[in-house]
C-alpha cells in the first residue's frame, strides 16, 4: 500500500521523490545521528517468506545521493549537450514513442510484487504459520493488487495521447534558458534548498539496495509545459551513490 509522505520540520532534498526498489514504495525522510537519511520500513510479517527478500529497514543517507545526482544532471543539461538533443527532436518528422508511464509502470511492478507476496504467504501456511494471520496479509496483499490493477485497466482505457508537434526554434532556446537556469541554481543551492530544484527536473529516483546505487530518471516541468502533448525529452544515465 503506498504511503503518504506527511508534513515534516525536517528538511529533506528529495522528499517524495526516492522509492525502493526492492518493494517500490516511497522512501520517508529520517534522521539519523543528526544527518538527513531515507528509509524504507518493511512489516515483520511480511519477511517471514522467503520469496520476499526485504530487509526489516533499508536506509541510505542523502549526503551520499545528493553529490552523484547534482554531477548527473549538470552533465546531462549541459546547453551544449542539449541543443543537440532538441535540435534532433525538432527535425524528427515523426512523432517519437512515447515514453512509459511511471505510474502505469509501478502499478504493473505492484501486481506483480502482490502476486508474490500472495504466493508466500500461502507458503507460510503450509509451514505452520496462524492461517488467521496469514489470511489477514493475504487480504491486505490482494486489496493493494486489486487498486493497481484498476490503475492499470483505467490506464489503458484512457484516450490515446495527441501526436507531438515538432519543436520550434523560440521553444528551443526557450527551454535551453530555462534548463540551465535551474542547472546554475541547483550547483549553488544548500541541501535544505534544492528540493523545489529537484521537483522542477521531475526527478524519480529508485534505490537498489543490494548494489548501493540510485537509478534516476528527469522529465523537467519547464519542457513539460512547452510541448503540445505534455511530453519531454529526459535524460537515460543512472547516477550512483555508494
Amino acid at each position: 500500500m503506498e504511503r503518504k509522505v506527511g508534513p515534516t520540520k525536517r528538511s529533506y532534498a528529495l522528499r517524495g521523490l526516492l522509492r525502493c526498489g526492492l518493494c517500490d514504495r516511497k522512501m520517508q525522510g529520517n534522521y539519523n545521528r543528526g544527518l538527513p537519511h531515507y528509509r524504507c520500513r518493511y512489516p515483520a510479517e511480511y519477511t517471514h517468506s522467503a520469496s520476499l527478500p526485504h530487509p526489516l529497514a533499508v536506509y541510505v543517507r542523502e549526503g551520499a545521493l545528493l553529490p552523484p545526482l547534482d554531477a548527473w544532471l549538470a552533465r546531462v543539461f549541459a546547453p551544449g549537450r542539449l541543443k543537440q538533443t532538441l535540435e534532433a527532436l525538432h527535425q524528427a518528422q515523426t512523432a517519437a514513442t512515447p515514453a512509459p508511464d511511471p505510474a502505469l509502470e509501478a502499478a504493473r511492478r505492484t501486481v506483480a510484487e502482490c502476486e508474490r507476496r500472495i504466493e508466500g504467504y500461502r507458503a507460510a501456511i503450509d509451514a505452520g504459520t496462524d492461517p488467521a494471520t496469514v489470511m489477514e496479509w493475504i487480504n491486505q496483499a490482494a486489496a493493494d493488487r486489486d487498486a493497481a490493477q484498476r490503475k492499470i485497466t483505467a490506464a489503458q482505457t484512457a484516450p490515446a495521447p495527441k501526436a507531438a508537434r515538432p519543436l520550434t526554434e523560440e521553444e528551443i532556446a526557450q527551454i535551453i534558458k530555462d534548463l540551465g537556469d535551474l542547472t546554475d541554481r541547483l550547483q549553488q543551492a544548500a541541501p535544505e534548498r534544492k528540493a523545489p530544484l529537484y521537483a522542477a527536473f521531475g526527478l524519480t529516483l529508485s534505490y537498489e539496495h543490494s548494489k548501493r546505487a540510485v537509478t534516476a530518471e528527469s522529465r523537467p516541468t519547464c519542457v513539460r509545459t512547452r510541448r503540445a502533448d505534455g511530453t519531454c525529452p529526459r535524460g537515460d544515465s543512472n547516477p550512483h551513490a555508494r
